[in-house]
């Protein structure tokens, strides 16, 4: 009795969520979905239903855990995508790649898109653009709950926000309404205190993406509007008479059919830009242009053309003053998900479409680009970057000689719990931390793991990252098949006095592996690749496999002259075996110098081992620089010489058999 009771109570949690899934309610969908797991469903489809709700409201990290603990269940092209695009904003491009090209052979995917994701992702790994002139923090007033899509008006700046206290009502992801509010802005930065930009235009639904005209007489905004069978964004515009924005008017440009909105004015006032999913466009969302008529309506709207549209969504154009288009678009190579752009106007077209680069751009999305009037060095955007990407930010540009540095500088945010009863709110604030660019720092610890004996990929290997200075665990992971790992760093272990205590191992068949390394360093060991030594059963195998030989110079000591003469007799009766003789130098000096040192003594052990007798195909030298030190002495660390002689040295690597 008690069973068919929780069968049945099962099936209604599935047909609640299955119909709000349908319905792309996904916030909905997934409390139904997760009520249905509770009462004993755990069929791969609910999994993956569930997965891809988190992946539709932006928790990429939650979706990237069920697929990556399912990943040998996935069949769906969707299911594929989503995946690897989870890794692509991790930055984990090369597993990206190889989750897209799965997608390929899946039903209902598009193999021409596919290629294009690819080679977004092969452009980021080639591309590692950062600009150091510019920082990327977030805005001086962080509002409760979500904000975005900021705009400049007269000596103001206007956004979306919750309302204080936050929204009665909900969207279909589980976010309170958003409407416009305003801050004063002077000198270039915002000032505490928000109240509603205009209770003309407050509005039960979300209702945002503002433009101006260059007079600030017109304003042309954004607003989800109920239809049947569900809901369109389209564009409106009023104008103000002194006092407030009145007559509101829909553009004719709208429809019932698709999407209209992210409006943008271009400085001289002729043309209104904006994002359309119509009909006829080159992909999901394209951005078109209409001229504006003296009424504020448009005139037919023309698409502005394919350099800048693409098989996937351009959003939230920009014109700036001297004519470029700013837009976001997750269709052009970038970092994952909306990455933001420029095109430079070139004989009435929009063309040389460029990335704008780290930090600006980020793994997650970003989006809302405007620059400051009085100062283009400086400007703002919305992004999703900080967290899981379930809540967008507005954050602020500055050069980074603006930015300051002693570390006193408050955020203020929003008091949830003020609210004022007059129409016109004014928001209280409270003192938070300051928040690092988060973009700056790697995203993932994700490398791959392979044998020192064949260079075969290890499987299964286990990766425990620690924080250096508490010793708490921070994540863990495993290495797959293929020997790669990829496991996330999360957002409040990013700051430039981290440091990472990494242990590798592998039960008894390789020797464990720990080391030290600043957050910084983790960019290195993810493009370099780590590897441990395995336990062989001869245990003259294992012992050669810790000889360590100093080098002073190129040229190797009397002790380590001492260390290669064991293993000249040990490589003379067992001809088979192949070593390699890896050389490493201290962070000192010329970089490039330092790796032409280590070769050179790499190859010193060589002809002294030849001068032995032993054969040159028993040997393999190789020198690696400053690349793997021993200890913390990097560059701009200042360390007492007898620790930096510790790097100094010639490791004895076990590689192979000959046949």
């Amino acid at each position: 009795m008690l069973v068919a009771q929780l069968v049945s109570a099962q099936r209604t949690e599935l047909r609640r969520a299955e119909n709000l899934y349908e319905n792309r309610d996904f916030y909905q969908a997934l409390e139904y979905f997760n009520a249905a797991v509770e009462k004993g469903d755990n069929s791969i489809d609910t999994k993956f239903k569930i997965a891809r709700c988190y992946f539709n409201l932006k928790d990429n990290q939650a979706a990237f855990d069920i697929y990556q603990n399912a990943e040998s269940d996935i069949t769906d092209g969707e299911d594929f995508i989503n995946y690897a695009s989870c890794y692509q904003q991790l930055g984990a491009y090369e597993l990206a790649i190889e989750w897209y090209e799965k997608a390929k052979d899946a039903e209902g995917v598009n193999p021409l898109d596919i290629n294009e994701f690819i080679k977004a992702c092969k452009w980021a790994s080639e591309n590692p653009i950062y600009n150091p002139d510019v920082r990327v923090n977030p805005a001086d007033l962080l509002i409760g709950g979500q904000s975005f899509g900021i705009q400049f008006y007269k000596d103001e700046v206007v956004y979306s926000a919750e309302k204080t206290g936050g929204s009665k009502k909900l969207d279909n992801t589980g976010k309170g309404f958003l409407n416009l509010f305003s801050s004063k802005y002077v000198d270039g930065e915002i000032q505490e205190g928000s109240t509603s930009f205009s209770s003309n235009l407050e509005y039960d639904f979300h209702v945002g993406a503002t433009a101006f005209t260059s007079d600030f007489k017109r304003i042309y905004y954004t607003k989800v509007v109920k239809i049947k069978g569900g809901s369109r964004i389209k564009i409106f515009t009023s104008e103000h008479n002194g006092k407030d924005w009145v007559n509101e008017k829909e553009l004719s440009a709208n429809s019932d059919d698709y999407d209209i909105g992210y409006p943008a004015v271009s400085p001289d006032d002729k043309y209104l830009f904006f994002t359309s999913s119509q009909r006829g466009g080159f992909g999901g969302q394209d951005i078109y242009k209409a001229k504006i008529k003296a009424n504020g309506d448009v005139d037919r709207p023309e698409s502005v053309g394919n350099e800048v549209n693409t098989f996937g969504n351009e959003k939230w154009p920009y014109i700036s003053k001297e004519g470029d288009l700013y837009f976001a678009s997750d269709g052009h190579l970038g970092f994952g998900g909306l990455d933001i752009f420029k095109a430079e106007l070139v004989n009435g077209k929009y063309t040389n479409v460029t990335n704008m680069g780290q930090p600006i751009n980020s793994g997650k999305d970003d989006f809302g680009f405007v620059l400051d009037p009085n100062d283009s060095r400086k400007g703002f955007l919305s992004t999703n970057r900080i967290g899981t990407g379930s809540t967008d930010g507005i954050f602020m540009m500055l050069p980074t000689n603006e930015m300051e540095d002693d570390g006193e500088e408050s955020i203020p945010v929003f008091d949830e719990m003020a609210v004022e009863p007059e129409p016109i709110e004014e928001t209280t604030v409270i003192v938070a931390p300051p928040v690092n660019d988060l973009s700056m720092y790697p995203v993932a610890f994700s490398t791959t793991l392979t044998s020192t004996f064949k260079g075969t990929p290890i499987d299964g290997a286990q990766v425990v990252i620690k924080d250096a200075n508490t010793g708490d665990i921070v994540a863990t992971g495993t290495s797959d098949a293929s020997g790669k790992v990829l496991i996330p760093i999360p957002d409040e272990y990013k700051n430039d006095s981290q440091e990472f205590e990494i242990e590798l191992s592998k039960g008894d068949d390789y020797n464990a592996k720990r080391m030290i390394v600043h957050i910084m360093e983790i960019e290195d060991i993810n493009n370099n690749g780590l590897s441990l030594t395995p336990i062989f059963e001869e245990a003259s195998l294992n012992e050669i496999g810790k000889f360590v030989i100093p080098y002073d110079g190129d040229e190797v000591t009397e002790e380590g002259k001492v260390i290669l003469d064991k293993l000249a007799a040990f490589l003379l009766q067992n001809p088979n075996v192949v070593v390699k003789l890896n050389g490493h130098t201290e962070a000192k000096g010329n970089k490039y110098k330092n790796l032409d040192i280590s070769q050179s003594a790499a190859e010193s052990a060589e002809k002294y081992l030849m001068m032995k007798g032993v054969n040159d195909e028993n040997m393999i030298p190789r020198g690696y620089g400053e690349r793997y030190l021993l200890n913390k002495c990097k560059r701009g660390v200042y360390c007492e010489q007898s620790e930096h002689i510790k790097n100094r040295r010639i490791e004895v690597v076990v590689w192979k058999r000959l046949n």
